[in-house]
């Protein structure tokens, strides 16, 4: 399992995409700072990260399809994994390996975003006593668990990504299962089922209690496992042509 994920970051760490992905989030981060900073005078480093806790926090949700397809999604698509099969590769191991892959590339992606914007904060806008060191913790702290939501939606992309083969049915379908079952359940007057949800809980996490943090901890656990569970046995039995 550990040689089928060195090989699969190998392939990734040579696709000029992924650093296209890196690059863009880095543009992103310091566009977002800079615009602040030229909007108003009285903007502040505290705004900056208050604009990632109410408004950012759920975004990186959408890029979980592209990690997904930079390790796998060409691979069912080409019917290319028959090949490491074919050499004795356990399907659940080499199905958890794309996972864990996607999942540490996420990480590498995060931490690049993450730390770009941050740090184009301190350098664009001005400090103010709402910044301080309490205000620091629990921002990592929340963004820290929406991460684990981050990591939960990779194997629901790679469930839709192994079934249908196809790069835009199975970013549709990813996104349809994303968003959708919040809006039925507002439509059949069931609401209060959404706490059970995956987007949900990052507005939870936006300025939610520890007890409410906690909660969606465990819910983007239990939506993580039982993805990954239900993918790996879908795995076993698909005919890899």
């Amino acid at each position: 399992m550990l040689k089928q994920m060195r090989a699969d970051l190998y392939k990734v760490f040579h696709r000029p995409f992924f650093y296209f992905l890196l690059a863009g989030m880095v543009v992103l981060a310091f566009f977002v700072n800079f615009s602040l900073s030229k909007v108003s005078s009285m903007n502040s480093v505290y705004d900056s990260w208050i604009i990632v806790l109410m408004y950012f926090l759920s975004w990186p949700v959408l890029l979980m399809p592209i990690l997904i397809d930079l390790v796998s999604a060409e691979e069912y698509k080409e019917h290319t994994l028959k090949n490491t099969i074919s050499y004795g590769m356990n399907r659940a191991k080499l199905y958890c390996s794309q996972i864990a892959v996607s999942t540490i590339l996420g990480v590498l992606v995060g931490i690049v975003a993450l730390g770009t914007y941050c740090g184009s904060s301190l350098i664009f806008l001005k400090s103010d006593p709402s910044f301080t060191t309490a205000f620091t913790a629990d921002f990592f702290s929340r963004v820290g668990i929406s991460c684990i939501g981050y990591a939960a939606a990779i194997p629901i992309a790679a469930f839709f990504a192994m079934i249908l083969q196809k790069n835009s049915l199975f970013v549709f379908a990813f996104y349809a299962v994303i968003f959708l079952p919040q809006l039925l359940l507002k439509l059949v007057h069931l609401s209060y089922l959404s706490k059970y949800l995956l987007m949900p809980q990052f507005s939870m996490l936006a300025s939610g209690t520890n007890q409410q943090m906690l909660s969606s901890s465990l819910v983007f656990i239990i939506t993580a496992i039982f993805f990954i569970i239900l993918g790996a046995v879908f795995f076993r039995k698909k005919d890899i042509c």
